[in-house]
């Protein structure tokens, strides 16, 4: 296919102008940068070919030295811009391991000759003026036969545009929901912070003040923070325990926050002075404080209903009553339940075990009464917020297809708009009583795998590298012969790869577009790998042979269930597992070939859930052990694992282990059982003996993600790297 200077192609109601890179949709100019827009116009150029990875830095980024990472970021860039076809279909196509392709239908509106223009001749500069119905022609003096081509030209684009414009008034649809770019050039964004160790960045009413939780290695403190001299005072202490969840009153005159060393409990203070004051009890998740600060919102886990309730509570501790309750499969997730500026109402996130994509609720808060708001296709939603006028919502949500959280604005009709869309995550936010300035955390993360020959950090090798990688994130495991399988993320989609243990023959293992792949297990013989899969919707429990041969365990015997933390037998024969949504949480098991499934723990008052690993000599399961309500004497960070006997016909016996990420694996012998450590920014490797105290076998110069110990317990390979975060201001929202 040509790609002159002058064709336009049209697809999809854009059009796209190969000679300046100009790209409408409709009569708006979509903001492109020089180097995306000459990626779309190459892979468009290729008319539904494969563009190999290598072409596209020859040509796009000749004789320029850039990571592989630019060009993930600018194809996130370009599939954000133009979204996605009728049937719901990416324009940009990825081909696992060979490139990408355009996958839209193009047609050709204007295409030149190949001979060069005199100066005299008309100028096309599309990108100079804005489109209202079809390309106008903004030219220069030109000849006696260049003014009678102009208004042979104009007076067909006249015609044209007639014609255009009749249609575009008569017969184009109404907005879909669907994701739309804010105006980003309007935004501010300004760093607050640069230090990467800051969580819960909270701006008062006012917008004057920054309220944030600091993290050292082994410690917590919170801090307030004048916005406009940049002075900061620590307004809580150090604390091993931890600090989370901040809010101001709406005077701004208190700070509300959750001390770890009581968890589940809320506490209010002076931002400068004065000794906390208890607010809450038993509270499970993040929290809002009511419009006019009498009443805290948050949500409480009540085991023994195996449900999720939404509390009210008010200020002084009194009054507590249940708003709305979600029987499991059915729960509360997504950080704190919002209040609406007139206090009438409450959004709060829900989610199913079976349904991989989260809902808006708005609850009523005199009558309990719910409904469902319509929303983007997202996968996370971890925070929302109300403008002050209630017509609108900020959320910090993930879409369906990509890997990072970003801001959005959403209204009541389902209308959406991004206010960020970078390759960085944004988890939180806090908005100031005017709604003009909004406080979020930037969040980096990136994450590669290091090999420890014989468990010595002096014998370190590094097998992966890049700028955004999340490789063993997800899983890690190995194979005999020292192969090392693993999660890796591409495109925003995290699937399944093997690879020797000195990084070299990488091959994929899964390839299913759209859906993620994770949490590899192995069984001895190598030959069989257990995985979870959300390809048929939700989490299920998966299992290849020799690298094919793929075939589904779990189906949902139960409407609403899913199944995770897949784990093979030490004889290969059963796969146990965490099943959701069929009761409280327990480990099933399920035969390797497909069968009846049996549950194995009968737990009182307590679920498993988190993680499931089998010791080498198939007599013991550990899981995480979540009780029905927390204990008030355990640290930010602490776990509890549950060792079971492989049939589950004991009590537990429960050990509570300092971690920011539960993964746990058993020792060779299967005498003990190994974990990342550190209160905070700090990682180590611990072990945990069945009987004794937890010694510590090493320390990490990075942040560790995950790990897994060789099958003859001789080798470590790591998933490390860094976990960073600071506040940032945003001002000038639209």
């Amino acid at each position: 296919m040509s790609n002159g200077a002058n064709t336009l192609y049209e697809f999809g109601g854009f059009r796209l102008d190969a000679g300046t890179g100009t790209l409408w949709r409709g009569g708006e100019v979509i903001s492109l940068s020089p180097k995306a827009a000459e990626l779309l116009n190459l892979l468009i150029g290729h008319d539904g070919q494969i563009v190999s990875r290598q072409e596209i830095f020859d040509t796009v980024w000749a004789d320029t030295f850039v990571e592989e990472g630019v060009l993930t970021q600018n194809i996130y860039t370009l599939r954000n811009a133009l979204g996605r076809d009728e049937e719901g279909r990416q324009f940009i196509e990825t081909v696992p391991r060979r490139g990408y392709r355009f996958a839209g239908q193009l047609q050709i509106v204007n295409e030149s000759g190949n001979e060069k223009a005199d100066d005299d001749e008309i100028l096309n500069d599309y990108s100079a003026i804005p489109l209202k119905s079809t390309p106008s022609l903004l030219t220069k003096p030109a000849s006696r036969s260049g003014r009678a081509l102009l208004f042979g030209g104009l007076g067909v684009l006249v015609i044209a545009a007639t014609v255009f414009g009749v249609y575009w008034v008569a017969f184009r649809k109404e907005p879909k929901t669907e994701s739309v770019n804010a105006p980003i050039e309007q935004l501010r964004f300004q760093r607050l912070t640069d230090s990467g160790d800051v969580l819960y960045p909270t701006i008062s009413p006012n917008g004057e003040l920054l309220a944030y939780v600091r993290l050292q290695e082994e410690e917590a403190s919170v801090w307030v923070k004048q916005i406009a001299t940049g002075n900061s005072v620590q307004t809580l202490p150090p604390s091993r325990k931890g600090y989370r969840s901040l809010a101001f009153s709406s005077d701004g005159k208190y700070l509300f926050f959750r001390e770890q060393a009581d968890p589940g409990a809320i506490y209010q203070k002076s931002p400068f002075v004065g000794t906390p004051k208890k607010v809450a009890d038993n509270v499970w998740s993040d929290f809002s404080v009511s419009p006019d600060s009498k009443q805290v919102a948050f949500v409480r886990r009540d085991s023994t209903r195996d449900a999720h309730l939404l509390i009210l509570s008010n200020i002084d501790g009194s009054g507590e009553s249940e708003l709305s309750a979600r029987q499991s499969p059915l729960f509360y997730i997504g950080g704190a339940p919002a209040w609406s500026p007139d206090g009438a109402k409450i959004i709060i996130t829900s989610g199913s075990q079976q349904q991989a994509r989260p809902v808006l609720l708005t609850i009523d808060v005199a009558t309990g009464g719910e409904t469902e708001l319509n929303t983007p296709q997202w996968r996370d939603v971890t925070r929302t917020l109300w403008t002050p006028d209630g017509k609108h919502l900020i959320v910090a949500a993930r879409a369906i297809d990509e890997s990072t959280s970003q801001l959005w604005m959403l209204n009541f009709q389902g209308e959406v708009r991004r206010l960020t869309n970078d390759l960085e995550t944004y988890f939180w936010c806090s908005l100031s009583a005017d709604g003009r300035t909004l406080v979020t955390r930037q969040q980096r993360i990136f994450s590669h795998l290091w090999v420890f020959e014989d468990g010595d950090a002096k014998k370190a090798t590094q097998l992966t590298s890049g700028g955004n990688n999340m490789d063993g994130y997800r899983g890690l495991t190995w194979m005999p012969g020292g192969k090392i399988v693993f999660s890796a993320r591409s495109d925003h989609i995290t699937d399944l790869y093997s690879m020797n243990r000195d990084g070299s023959e990488r091959i994929q293992l899964t390839a299913n577009a759209g859906t993620d792949n994770t949490w590899p297990t192995m069984s001895p013989d190598g030959r069989q790998i257990g995985f979870t899969s959300h390809r048929t919707g939700a989490r299920q429990i998966w299992r290849m042979i020799d690298g094919h041969d793929q075939k589904q365990l779990t189906f949902g015997e139960q409407p609403k269930e899913s199944a995770s933390s897949a784990a093979l037998s030490p004889d290969g024969t059963e796969v146990y597992f965490l099943r959701l949504g069929a009761g409280p949480s327990s480990i099933w098991k399920v035969p390797v070939d497909g069968g009846p499934l049996v549950q194995v723990s009968h737990l009182t008052n307590a679920t498993a859930e988190g993680f499931l690993s089998i010791s080498p000599d198939g007599k013991w399961l550990a899981y995480r052990h979540v009780a029905g309500k927390q204990d008030a004497d355990s640290e930010e960070g602490t776990v509890r694992v549950g060792i079971l006997p492989i049939d589950g016909n004991a009590e537990p016996r429960l050990f509570d282990i300092q971690t920011r990420r539960p993964v746990v694996q058993w020792s060779a012998d299967s005498t003990a059982f190994d974990y990342i450590g550190g209160a905070f920014t700090s990682s180590s490797l611990w072990r945990q003996p069945l009987n004794g105290e937890p010694k510590k076998l090493l320390d990490f110069t990075e942040r560790t993600f995950n790990f897994a110990w060789s099958m003859d317990g001789k080798d470590l390979v790591a998933a490390r790297g860094k976990l960073q975060g600071d506040a940032i201001l945003i001002t000038n929202l639209p």
